[in-house]
């Protein structure tokens, strides 16, 4: 099988059933270290609800992933400009980070918009975007970067990294009940990545990473991020005005 990421050899490791019904290969490349699923042929079925049913800690994880935009995007960014949340799903995070005070947009193709409905993605010019909790669903991992690099060279993501070694059956980031995740990528996928577009690469080593054509030590990312263990968001939000009841004025006219 040839690799989505490098078009490397990738040999298949395991064979795990999906949805209880479907037997998905997972491929490990040789080349840059992606795991992946050969032909993922459920998704169709798999994302009759875009949120799956077990996902309980979707309002929490939005309300932690906007606290950590915030504060990186205040150190690196220009705070004035527009940003955009890509595959922002119901626009949840978009929603929150307009409520900070960012000129935050949404896009998804996919999931109805229920929090940012008038403020949608129309080609404005965007200093950076976000893409939080995607890069497992896509199927062909280097278009969907591609989409995102036409709008930004700056992208702020999440995804788990695959550890050293293949993980066992039971690991939960497999989403065997769901069968939405069918993407794994170890630190070494995401350099490749990143040496491909020209950017450089920052990680948290864990789940939080950003692809950037600025220059920054990497110990200042993990910096930035830890920050909001001391609620200095909290402090940042005072500099900035919100953007709640202006929206809210802006929706009752168009």
């Amino acid at each position: 099988m040839e690799c989505k990421i490098c078009q490397s050899q990738a040999l298949l490791m395991k064979t795990l059933k999906i949805r209880g019904v479907y037997d998905a290969e997972y491929y490990l490349c040789r080349g840059c270290g992606f795991m992946f699923v050969g032909n993922p042929v459920w998704l169709a079925e798999a994302y009759q609800e875009p949120i799956a049913d077990t996902d309980t800690g979707y309002v929490l994880r939005n309300v932690y992933l906007s606290r950590k935009t915030l504060v990186l995007f205040m150190f690196l960014f220009n705070i004035r400009a527009s940003f955009l949340d890509y595959a922002g799903g119901y626009g949840m995070l978009a929603r929150l980070m307009r409520d900070y005070g960012l000129d935050f947009y949404t896009y998804d193709l996919h999931t109805p918009n229920l929090f940012m409905k008038g403020l949608e993605y129309k080609n404005q010019h965007i200093e950076a975007l976000t893409c939080f909790e995607c890069f497992e669903h896509f199927d062909l991992p280097i278009n969907e970067i591609e989409k995102m690099l036409k709008i930004s060279k700056n992208i702020f993501f999440s995804t788990l990294l695959l550890p050293e070694e293949v993980p066992r059956d039971d690991w939960e980031y497999y989403g065997l009940k769901h069968g939405q995740h069918i993407s794994f990528y170890s630190f070494k996928t995401l350099l490749y990545i990143a040496k491909k577009y020209k950017l450089n690469l920052y990680s948290d080593g864990a789940n939080l990473h950003l692809f950037t054509e600025k220059k920054i030590p990497n110990w200042f990312f993990k910096f930035i991020l830890f920050l909001t263990k001391f609620q200095i968001d909290l402090l940042m939000r005072k500099t900035l005005r919100s953007k709640t009841i202006q929206d809210a004025l802006y929706l009752r006219e168009i």
